[in-house]
Order: structure tokens, then sequence, then C-alpha cells
């Protein structure tokens, strides 16, 4: 193909200028197929992100408690026994089970009455070790977060959520380092943070005071009992697989029957995390072949055009046979207009969508949106060049049939005719 005959160029677009309105009505086709594929997935993953969003960084943590009684007699052991989680089944998991990342015992009281200088409010205080801040995926608002240290010397301090900052030091009152009391006990201030999932559940943890898990249960006297344990897994493994394998681990500790499962309760946010993958993989899907559907309907109203530009310049393609063209040179001048057509046009398609979907994250950023139905629309570099590609394969679709019409006339035939 002579890509680069400027001639020919030049002839195309006089081509194309003396039927403007056919061009444009042609090329809107595609357009508007492109348009739709780049809004469709925009808006897709605008969707996705704030179904996510819910889950903050806890993407594949499973959460373990006391389920409901034994229902199964097991080795001796009547039923009607509660399985309470202990501080030694940390020890025992970590040892046992290699797949374990991060894991972090829970204990806590809720409704406890919370003062600073005649302010106060009730909250829920909670004791977990310092990686909870990783596994939380807290955001740090000032301060700092809990350490080794505060756990192993057991230190009164703790880390308050942002609602919890607002109530107890309004009108911007700085926080750090001021004791707040609770239950004629005090705990200094070290932080202040705020969750990062959206979701409503989530969202109550900016309502509650964390301390160092060691300095909570000597407060509370609490022996050996935790009230939940939470768990990470190390990457590459499957938090379903983790979380059979601990409940598995703790049954057996405990010598309860295998098929009595739910005597301890488990959430596994990465296998609610697949299914919205899933949901979303499938709008992904529905979207392309919506999109893919317009452009081949385009394409096709462009080959027609095209067989219709064939008809017309019969006379002058015959002409151009007689004087030495070749049949390939007939093709790629038939190619070419046809991909000059299929290609601003949707390159004008992909610009237009790109910008509606930038604008709209733009706007939502600048209002601070924290929606978690609809974050941070967005088109990724992949589907920008599946697009175009998608685009020079609907240009060659559209130009086949007419091309080869056009390399076959007989110049002797065409030049008579006319």
């Amino acid at each position: 193909m002579q890509v680069f005959d400027l001639d020919l160029w030049q002839e195309i677009v006089d081509t194309l200028k003396r039927h403007k309105l056919r061009t444009a009505l042609t090329a809107f086709g595609v357009f508007w197929g492109i348009f739709m594929l780049v809004t469709l997935m925009g808006a897709g993953k605008g969707l996705k992100n704030g179904a996510v969003s819910n889950w903050g960084n806890q993407l594949n943590t499973i959460t373990f408690w006391k389920g409901r009684a034994t229902t199964i007699p097991y080795m001796g052991l009547d039923t009607g026994r509660d399985i309470m989680l202990k501080h030694s089944d940390v020890e025992f998991l970590v040892k046992k089970i290699p797949e374990i990342k991060y894991v972090a015992p829970y204990i806590g009281a809720d409704n406890i009455y919370v003062s600073y200088k005649g302010r106060a409010d009730s909250y829920s205080i909670s004791g977990y070790p310092p990686i909870i801040s990783k596994i939380q995926g807290f955001e740090l608002l000032q301060g700092r977060f809990l350490n080794a240290l505060d756990e192993k010397e057991k230190r009164k301090v703790g880390i308050i959520g942002r609602k919890v900052r607002d109530t107890l030091f309004p009108n911007g009152e700085d926080p750090i380092g001021k004791a707040i009391t609770y239950r004629g006990m005090q705990l200094t201030v070290v932080g202040v943070f705020q969750p990062s999932a959206k979701n409503e559940w989530q969202q109550r943890d900016s309502s509650k005071i964390f301390a160092p898990y060691a300095t909570l249960k000597q407060a509370l006297n609490i022996a050996d009992r935790i009230y939940s344990l939470t768990v990470v897994p190390v990457e590459g493994v499957h938090a379903s697989v983790l979380e059979k394998k601990i409940k598995k681990a703790l049954l057996e500790k405990n010598r309860v029957h295998p098929d009595d499962w739910n005597t301890i309760g488990s959430y596994n946010s990465q296998k609610d995390l697949d299914q919205v993958n899933a949901l979303f993989g499938g709008i992904q899907a529905f979207s392309w072949v919506v999109a893919i559907g317009t452009i081949i309907a385009g394409a096709v109203g462009v080959g027609n055009i095209m067989l219709i530009a064939v008809k017309e310049r019969t006379k002058e393609i015959g002409l151009r046979k007689a004087i030495g063209a070749t049949p390939m040179s007939i093709v790629s001048m038939i190619v070419q207009e046809s991909l000059l057509i299929t290609f601003i046009s949707g390159y004008f398609g992909l610009f237009l969508g790109v910008i509606l979907v930038e604008t709209i994250a733009n706007v939502m950023m600048a209002q601070g949106s924290n929606s978690t139905t609809f974050a941070n629309p967005e088109i990724d570099f992949v589907t920008a060049l599946t697009a175009l590609g998608v685009l020079l394969l609907a240009g060659m679709f559209a130009a086949w049939l007419p091309a080869q019409k056009a390399a076959k006339i007989d110049p002797a035939i065409a030049l008579q005719d006319q």
C-alpha cells in the first residue's frame, strides 16, 4: 500500500468533501460505537470502584468469632458447648498454619462513658495489637498509630476515631497528648484516624477508641478470652482457603465434630469481593458486546457507502487501471479512504468519551464525594489501545468488499459503459 502518497490522500479528502453529509452520517455510527464503549467502560469502572470502596484496604481479611453452641456429640463430649476464642489460639494458629500473614485478637467494651474537660459521650473501646492499623487500613489524620512498645509496656495510650475527636476536642483543638478518662482510668491520645472502608459498618470505627491489646486486657480484667480474631493470608493464598484451614484447626483443638462448622462464626471479605468482580466482569463484557455491535453496524454503513463510491467512480477506477494502476493500488485507495473515515470518527468518539469520563471524575473529586455506589470513573490505557485496535479492524472490515469489487473492475468495460 502507498500509505504516504500525498496525491492519493488529497484525492481521498476531496472525494469526502464532495459528499460531506453522507460522510458525516456514515462516520457517526463509528463515532457513537466508540463513544458508547468508552463511557460504558468508564461507568462500569466507577460502579466497581464504588462497590470495592466498601472494603477499603480490607480486601482479603477473615474475621472469626464465637458461633453457636455445639450440636453434634463428639469424642465423649455432649452438645451445647460454647467454643470461646482464647488468646492461646493466636500462638497456636501462627505455629500450625504458615499461610497466615497477620493475625489480630480483639477484646473490648461497648457504651463506655468517656470524658475530657466536661465534654463526654459513650464510645466503644477496643483492644487490638498494633498490626490492626495495617489490617484495617486506617488512615492516620493526626499523631501516630499504636506501636509494639505500647503493647509491650502496656502503655495507657490510645488512638481515637475522627468522630470522637470532633466531640471531645471541638473547634480544631489538638487532641494529641491529652488524657481522656474512662471508668476512672486515663488514656493519653497519641493519634487520630478514620477508616479507609466506606461501608456503614466500618465507618462506625470513627466513633471508637483503640488501645493496646495488653493494656485493655489488664484494665478490663479479661483472662484468656478474646472476642474476635482477624486474619490476613500471605500473598497468593485465597482467604477462603485460609478460612477453612483455621476453622478446621480450631475445631480439632477444641474437640468439636468436623461437621459442626457453625460453632465458630466467620466472615470472609475476599469471597464477597470475588462476587463483585464477577458481576462487574459480566458488565464489562456486556459493554464490549454492545459497543462492538454498534461499531460493526457503523462499519457496515461505511462499507455500503464505499460500495456506492466505487460504483460512482467506476469510470475513474477504470481509467486508473487503463494507464497502469495495479489492483493493489486500487485496493490501497479504497482501504485508506475507509480507514480515514473510521479512524477520525472513532478517534473523536474515543476523545470525547475520555473527556466526559474524566470530567465526571474531576467533578466528583472536587465535591469530595464519598459515594459507595459510584466512585472515580476511569479509562485505563489498555482499554484505549484496544478501542483503537477495534477502530482499525472496523476500517479494514468496511473496506474489504468494496476494495475487492474495485480491484476487479475491467477498464475496457468501465470506460465503454461510461
